[in-house]
């Protein structure tokens, strides 16, 4: 099936990594099927992980088996009892205890193996193949994350956050002030190194290192978000003449980003841009920064063609207005 031309589930960005994933499996598990089917092979996939575990390590008790595949007891006994009404496996008590029933392959799973076994060779090599080509290998990202999540957990990390979280009246807007100079600099420095390694231009160094000149003494202004008396984010407005005004070096704390301080700090200048009746607004920005262009659009601002045919940032390769 072709993929649509746009995929909004890649636009939920990591909201939507469960229903990706799911998206994924349930494609190999169809394709999977249509592979074995030409090939008269009606071994459901979704028993492979349980059948190749039973064929290279033999008899398991359900236990092991969920143990050593790392998923649920549940999920290995339903897999089980279906594999059971297939024939495909049978349960012997475990000569060492009785009380415990041991998962084995039957003579007809056996049968099957030798027949099969070229078909996952094949299905196996082309998967790495496809892997190979990738700029980031999937089952190493998946090895990281999966060891991740093992390590840090998901449920309480997320509702412990949620405890915490931010409320809007958390934040305070509050204007310049020569006391938070360094701020400026440094939330915007930080910035520039996550997301550009570091780059720096003439324009930057004066715009954070003699931002009273840059901007104030040019009728521009400067506003700080502060959380529990912790400057946490950053935005100016500078004054571009005959009443353009430019949407600048908005930043916000790693840490602090999701709360929505960003929206806050750029409702702030756009509520001042109106105030001053600006004619217009713009900013300049990177497509790579998609969090960014999300807000900027959702509050009304539109992808034009660059006045000037190019940025005089090197990151720029977007260049959007708002007319107020």
């Amino acid at each position: 099936m072709p993929a649509p031309s746009t995929d909004l589930m890649k636009t939920f960005g990591s909201l939507s990594l469960g229903s990706r994933l799911k998206r994924l499996s349930d494609r190999l598990i169809q394709d999977v099927v249509e592979i074995y089917q030409t090939q008269g092979i009606q071994l459901n996939p979704t028993f492979f992980p349980l059948f190749n575990l039973l064929h290279q390590q033999g008899a398991q008790a359900v236990t092991e088996a969920a143990e050593q595949l790392g998923v649920s007891h549940p999920a290995i006994s339903k897999i089980a009892r279906n594999m059971l009404n297939e024939g495909w496996i049978s349960k012997t008590p475990d000569p060492k205890d009785e009380r415990r029933q041991l998962l084995t392959l039957t003579p007809q799973s056996d049968a099957l193996v030798e027949e099969i076994a070229p078909i996952w060779h094949e299905i196996k090599h082309y998967l790495d193949q496809v892997i190979a080509e990738q700029q980031h290998p999937l089952l190493a990202a998946l090895d990281d994350f999966e060891q991740r999540i093992q390590q840090q957990g998901f449920v309480q990390p997320v509702l412990a956050n949620l405890q915490h979280r931010i409320s809007e009246s958390d934040i305070e807007i509050i204007g310049w002030d020569a006391s938070l100079r360094e701020h400026f600099c440094q939330l915007n420095l930080q910035w520039l190194q996550e997301f550009f390694n570091g780059e720096l231009t003439d324009h930057d160094e004066r715009a954070l290192f003699t931002p009273e000149s840059y901007y104030l003494a040019k009728g521009g202004y400067i506003w700080f978000a502060r959380c529990n008396q912790e400057i946490v984010g950053c935005v100016a407005l500078a004054n571009q003449g005959n009443g353009l005004f430019e949407i600048s070096k908005m930043g916000v704390g790693p840490t602090m980003q999701g709360f929505g301080i960003g929206r806050k700090l750029l409702l702030t200048a756009l509520n001042k841009a109106r105030e001053i009746q600006a004619h217009g607004v713009y900013l300049e920005s990177s497509t790579k920064l998609s969090r960014a262009i999300r807000l900027y659009r959702n509050l009304g601002f539109r992808e034009v063609s660059h006045p000037n045919g190019q940025s005089i940032y090197p990151r720029s390769d977007i260049y959007m207005t708002l007319t107020l």
